[in-house]
């Protein structure tokens, strides 16, 4: 605002004043008018969102409800489907036809570790074995002196000269 000349008469002055003051009241009453209708809109959707809220529970509990039986439905054609096909009805077959039954995890454990433990001894019998005969010993793991030598070497030079 500028500062009042001396040179304007003063009803000059106020009326200059009012009409300053009637253009601040006039952008005032804008802005107030612009606030009350946004308020007036947020009322307006906070309304209609309460009215919404319970056709959109119904719905969504609706097609949660939709799904659910559609899957129990996709179950129950599978199973049948199943029960029709070739391969249920032999499956179905072959177990009706299981009498022995199916021995307890320990055992098969057992039987794992024992058949292990067989093969080892045998692997390592046969190694030994291998080793003594290309080494020039007796089964016992003894040096062959004497006869048993020289029948060895008579059997290797044999095999040499065919």
């Amino acid at each position: 605002m500028k500062p009042p000349r001396d040179d304007v008469p003063p009803s000059e002055r106020v009326k200059l004043l009012e009409r300053q003051a009637n253009v601040v009241r006039t952008r005032l009453l804008r802005a107030v008018d612009a606030l009350d209708a946004r308020r007036h809109q947020v009322v307006e959707i906070g309304a209609q969102a309460k009215k919404m809220v319970k056709p959109a529970a119904i719905s969504l509990f609706g097609a949660a409800a939709l799904l659910g039986v559609s899957a129990l439905a996709l179950g129950l054609g599978l199973r049948r489907r199943r029960r029709r096909s070739l391969p249920g009805a032999v499956s179905r077959a072959l177990r009706g036809l299981d009498v022995v039954p199916k021995p307890s995890l320990s055992w098969r454990v057992f039987e794992s570790v024992a058949v292990s433990v067989m093969t080892f001894a045998a692997t390592e019998l046969v190694k030994q074995a291998a080793k003594n005969f290309i080494d020039g010993r007796l089964p016992s793991g003894r040096l062959m002196v004497g006869e048993a030598l020289v029948d060895r070497r008579r059997r290797l030079a044999q095999g040499n000269a065919r």
